[in-house]
This record gives structure tokens, C-alpha cells and sequence, in this order.
């Protein structure tokens, strides 16, 4: 027989009752859906399904403000928490306490999420990244002012380089709040920098687990060092851990003893530096000292010569020079004309009746001068004159 009849809310709370205390603290592993984010009071309303069911999941603004890694659709986990039935409703939904991802752990998901997310906004650019002064006079250390890499640096730069100031700026560099503490740092060095004449910052701290490591891996921290004016250098952990601080930075020293010398420039190796210098730059004075008196010799040779008295001398010079050549043009014309009167009498000579006269041949004519050119021309008893070559003989026609 059925019992007395209750009202839906005694119903509801008897139910509440029930339910709550066996699953007070329960796992559960499933698939997150419905993820939209978190609402405007921090807390996040979702489901955690599987195949054969699903289940509303409720997230409060504390425990989702803990989760290292990105809540996303689809995303495997598991859940700890307690069964809520909302007797109001009558709906249950599980109350997480903790959220862990299936298979990778949270913080490799949260660090792997990060990495992909920054990558793609280019805060990891080779392009972007600052070279390191090389001769630094004021180096700030951001971290913890007791732990052992600020012993390590220091000792480090004091055996390198007495000279450079290091500014020890302390920090929280572990646990809740580290992240806000070491980004804030980063931004007061920055705007100190001229005032303070900082010429780097080295953000560092020794080695530890990945959660200890673990504000070096928060977005605060890559913002700030992303936005630094000054180039900063990370030391965080030791040589195998690797921080999303290592990728934004400028350069990544693998420990903190190994940033310092990378850093501080030793004292001894920029003395010979100087000196090597000094004697280049005195080498280079003598070269110079010596050109421009070369130089100078050249203008005042060039001075002298556009004096009036050298440009005297000059034309005096020219002068002589073309009194010659007219000499010699002279001479030669001299002798060329002398050539050719001898060329023109030796031809004449050989044109000349005397020359033929020479040669047993004679010239006869009448008495009245014309020259007899055929014995048919005279008659018996004429007088005739014959030239000779010496002299004229006369004779009758018989």
C-alpha cells in the first residue's frame, strides 16, 4: 500500500538526503561538453558525458581559477567532486573540486596549450628578439633574494667583472602569486630603466619540479618579458627544463651561473680588448700622419708650381722647347729642300745638251743660226758653226 502522500519538495529533499552522502566524494572520468566558459560570476556550468550517459558539471570560481590547463569541448578528464541535487528542480550535477586531464598531466596540457597559443601571436619571433648590450654596466636579477642561483650569478660576475652593478630586484618565484610577482618586477625595471640606467634583466631560479618551475610557465610572466624594453635573459631551473619564459626571452641561458657569463664580460679579456685597440687606433694615427704629409707635400709642390716665377720658368722652358723643334723643322726642311734642288740639277744635268755634247756629239748650224738637221739642208761652199763640247769649229760645205 502506498504511504501517506508527501509534497514534491519533501520528495526532493528526501532524495537530496539520499543521494549526497554516498557520493561525497566520487571520480568520475568523461568528456567535457558544453564548455562555453565562465559566466560573470566565475563560476563554470557545463557536462561531463561518456557513451552511455552524461551528467551537468558545476565548476566554482576557486577551484576553475586553480586549472593550469585550457578547458575545452571534447577534452577527457577526470573529475573529482560530490553529487548536488538541486531540490529546487530536482536536478543533480556533480560539483568538481578537481579537474585533471586524462593521460597527459595538467601542467604539460597547460604548458603545451600555452606554448601553441603564444607561438601563434608571435611572441616566440627570432626576428623580434634583442641583441644583448656587449659591454652592460647595470644588470637587474629578477628572483628570490635567498635561493641559490642569485649566490650562483653573484659569485659568477664577481670573479668575471668587479665593475658591473648588479640590482638583486626580489621576487615571489613559487607558488600562488609568483607569476603577478615576477611579471610586475619585469615592468618596474623597465620603467626605472633610465633613472636607474639598467642595461639588462636576468629573470632566474634554481631547479625544481615542473610545478615548481611553474610561474615562469604563466602568461603574466611571457607578456611581461614580451614587452620589456630592455633584453631579457632567462635562467630558470637547470639545464633540461625548458619554460615558456626560455622561448620569449632574448636569450636562454641554461642555468644561472651560465647566464652570468654570458652577461658580464670578463674583466681581463676587456683590458687586452683596449689595448688591442690602442694599438690599432695608434697604428691607425701614424698611417693618418703620414698620409696627410704626403698630402701636404703634394700641396705645396702644387703651391710652388702656381707661382709667378715657376710659370715663368714653365714658359721660358716651353719656349726653348719650341725654339728647337723650329730649329729642327729648319734643318729638316733645309735638307729636304737641298735634296730635291740636287735631285732636279742631277736630272737637268742629264737633260742639259752639254751633257750630250759630252759624249762625242756636236750641234752644226748655218750662218744665219739654224740648227742643220740633214745634209740636204746645205749647199757646197755654205759656212757652217758645229758646237762641241769644247768650244766651235767652223768648216765649208764641199
Amino acid at each position: 500500500m502506498p504511504q501517506e502522500p508527501i509534497s514534491v519538495g519533501e520528495l526532493s529533499l528526501r532524495i537530496k538526503r539520499h543521494l549526497e552522502p554516498p557520493f561525497a566524494n566520487v571520480a568520475v572520468n568523461g568528456e567535457l561538453t558544453n564548455f562555453k566558459g565562465a559566466h560573470g560570476s566565475g563560476h563554470v556550468y557545463c557536462g561531463l558525458k561518456d557513451a552511455e550517459a552524461q551528467i551537468k558539471l558545476i565548476i566554482w570560481r576557486t577551484t576553475f581559477e586553480r586549472l593550469k590547463f585550457k578547458m575545452t569541448d571534447g577534452l577527457e578528464v577526470t573529475v573529482t567532486g560530490k553529487l548536488d541535487v538541486y531540490a529546487r528542480r530536482g536536478e543533480y550535477s556533480l560539483v568538481a573540486t578537481s579537474i585533471a586531464p586524462k593521460g597527459a598531466g595538467a601542467l604539460q596540457l597547460a604548458f603545451q596549450q600555452m606554448y601553441e597559443r603564444l607561438k601563434a601571436e608571435g611572441l616566440f619571433e627570432a626576428a623580434r628578439k634583442r641583441a644583448l648590450p656587449k659591454y652592460p654596466q647595470h644588470v637587474a636579477i629578477i628572483t628570490s633574494p635567498t635561493g641559490a642561483a642569485v649566490r650562483d650569478i653573484i659569485a659568477t660576475a664577481r670573479r668575471r667583472n668587479r665593475l658591473v652593478k648588479l640590482t638583486i630586484v626580489p621576487v615571489k618565484v613559487q607558488g600562488e602569486g609568483s607569476a603577478l610577482s615576477v611579471a610586475r618586477a619585469i615592468k618596474a625595471v623597465n620603467e626605472n630603466r633610465e633613472r636607474l640606467g639598467y642595461d639588462l634583466v636576468i629573470v632566474t631560479r634554481g631547479g625544481g619540479s615542473i610545478d615548481d618551475l611553474w610561474a615562469f610557465n604563466e602568461e603574466p610572466v611571457a607578456r611581461a618579458i614580451f614587452q620589456s624594453e630592455l633584453p631579457v635573459v632567462s635562467a630558470v631551473g637547470h639545464e633540461i627544463d625548458t619554460t615558456i619564459a626560455d622561448f620569449v626571452a632574448d636569450l636562454r641561458a641554461p642555468t644561472p651561473t651560465a647566464a652570468a657569463e654570458l652577461v658580464i664580460p670578463e674583466l681581463a679579456a676587456m683590458a687586452q680588448t683596449v689595448s688591442e685597440a690602442r694599438t690599432r687606433l695608434i697604428r691607425a694615427l701614424r698611417q693618418s700622419v703620414d698620409m696627410w704629409r704626403e698630402r701636404l707635400g703634394s700641396y705645396e709642390s702644387r703651391l710652388e708650381a702656381l707661382t709667378p716665377l715657376s710659370q715663368l720658368r714653365r714658359e721660358q722652358q716651353r719656349l726653348d722647347y719650341l725654339l728647337e723643334n723650329l730649329r729642327g723643322a729648319m734643318r729638316h726642311r733645309f735638307e729636304l729642300g737641298n735634296n730635291r734642288v740636287q735631285s732636279l740639277a742631277s736630272r737637268l744635268e742629264a737633260l742639259s745638251p752639254l751633257a750630250v755634247l759630252k759624249r762625242g756629239y756636236s750641234i752644226t748650224r748655218r750662218e744665219d743660226g739654224k740648227v742643220v738637221h740633214s745634209a740636204s739642208e746645205v749647199k757646197p761652199g755654205e759656212m757652217l758653226r758645229s758646237k762641241v763640247a769644247e768650244g766651235e769649229i767652223r768648216s765649208i760645205v764641199s
